[in-house]
């Protein structure tokens, strides 16, 4: 059974001078990815800032998108904190508002190996509300995400897949190796000029922040990535350029 191509905008999150939403370009931003472009949406991620947010602007954020979308496009949500407790809470606090899965990064700061990884992944699996994205994104975490613990973490079943932000396509090639089969794990590219090399190697599609700025392109590289279509990539690069 092939999966269908997952393409995601990683959404910026428009704030006004005081730090607070920006509802205005918000309506604005959703309208322009999904109305227009058909994309799904990846918000309070490393692009959204998520990280920088404090708790009650991230929830009240949710919440916004989630009213402004009303079920037209899948949302995934960013839950990006390195207390495991905290974590968890805010898992939790996802419940009920229709957000697909939560895209969730190792605990950075301390370096953690590969057994301590991996039982903190398990355990945030094993009571939240909803599934969980892997986020490999070592520059900023300090800690990658091994592919052998990738591909033990790929039988929990509540761990839907891996975003890979490595920026390193031997590592990604890993990846399509070890989980790459699997009908129920998507292996995701976090990377903007890896998104046509990953899906012609087998990836399940990318997380892209240049989303944002150019949502058609996105779409059209995807496609002709994956239909095989050197000359549609051709027009795609220059067009960009």
């Amino acid at each position: 059974m092939s999966k269908p191509l997952i393409i995601q905008a990683a959404m910026v999150t428009p704030i006004t001078p005081e730090f607070t939403i920006d509802y205005h370009t918000l309506d604005q931003l959703i309208e322009r990815l999904i109305a227009h472009h058909g994309l799904d949406l990846s918000i309070l991620g490393s692009t959204g800032e998520g990280a920088l947010a404090p708790r009650k602007f991230r929830a009240d954020f949710r919440q916004a998108v989630m009213d402004r979308v009303q079920s037209r496009c899948t949302v995934y949500s960013g839950v990006l904190n390195a207390v495991p407790s905290e974590t968890l809470e805010e898992l939790r606090s996802l419940k009920g508002l229709g957000i697909a899965g939560a895209l969730v990064p190792p605990p950075f700061y301390y370096l953690l190996n590969d057994a301590e990884i991996q039982s903190y992944f398990e355990m945030l699996a094993d009571h939240s509300p909803v599934p969980l994205m892997l986020y490999n994104i070592p520059p900023y975490t300090k800690l990658s995400l091994s592919p052998h613990i990738v591909s033990k973490l790929a039988d929990h079943p509540n761990i839907m897949g891996i975003k890979d932000s490595s920026k390193n396509f031997e590592y990604f090639l890993e990846l399509r190796y070890v989980v790459g089969d699997r009908d129920d794990f998507h292996l995701l590219v976090g990377t903007d000029t890896l998104i046509a090399s990953s899906i012609q190697a087998g990836g399940d599609g990318t997380v892209c922040a240049i989303a944002n700025l150019a949502p058609e392109w996105v779409g059209l590289t995807c496609l002709a990535a994956l239909d095989g279509d050197p000359h549609g990539l051709a027009k795609e690069r220059a067009r960009l350029a």
